[in-house]
């Protein structure tokens, strides 16, 4: 069962697979291209590394 999320990179509900989809193109791990969505890695970056439903960020 997927979770669904508001990002506020995009400002709509996503759900968690494709959440990881970013956050993975904004750390480089992927093509931005791959997205669904055009964004800059940078934009993306700066939201996802301060997002809660980050899932590449170190949970402590």
């Amino acid at each position: 069962m997927e979770n669904e999320y508001m990002c506020p990179l995009l400002k709509r509900i996503i759900d968690d697979g494709y959440c990881y989809e970013i956050t993975t193109a904004a750390s480089g791990m992927l093509k931005m291209e791959a997205l669904d969505d055009k964004l800059d890695r940078k934009t993306a970056f700066e939201y996802c590394s301060k997002c809660q439903h980050n899932q590449l960020a170190d949970k402590k």
